[in-house]
């Protein structure tokens, strides 16, 4: 499914809930979404075992932090920042150290050869 039917389907359902929201509500509602969204980019990823996994991610999704927002990162996973041409060559390196490269899944990625 591509990224924009996505954003689409997501768009229909934030409306939807929110209007089930009483009118004398929204303000509070909205501002609940800020917050979880500030904290989310506040507070760093809990480690993968933590407790406060199940947390985290709940308030990442109510701050609306999915997809390619800055700081969607899931627990226990770390991300590199290197220019977009310097991808592979990074993910090279990571991989010859012995530091298995994940995929979009949170699994192994198989190496290219």
């Amino acid at each position: 499914m591509n990224t924009t039917a996505k954003f689409g389907g997501l768009g229909a359902v934030i409306a939807l809930l929110l209007t089930e929201v009483p009118t004398q509500y929204d303000l509070y509602v909205a501002l609940f979404i800020i917050a979880c969204g500030a904290a989310t980019a506040m507070i760093p990823p809990p480690h993968a075992g933590s407790k406060w996994v199940w947390a985290y991610q709940l308030m990442t999704t109510i701050g609306l932090n999915i997809g390619w927002a800055e700081n969607h990162f899931k627990p226990g996973q770390s991300g590199v920042r290197v220019p977009l041409v310097d991808k592979p060559a990074a993910k090279q390196a990571v991989a010859s150290a012995g530091i298995p490269v994940l995929n979009k899944k949170g699994q192994p990625e198989t190496p290219v050869s």
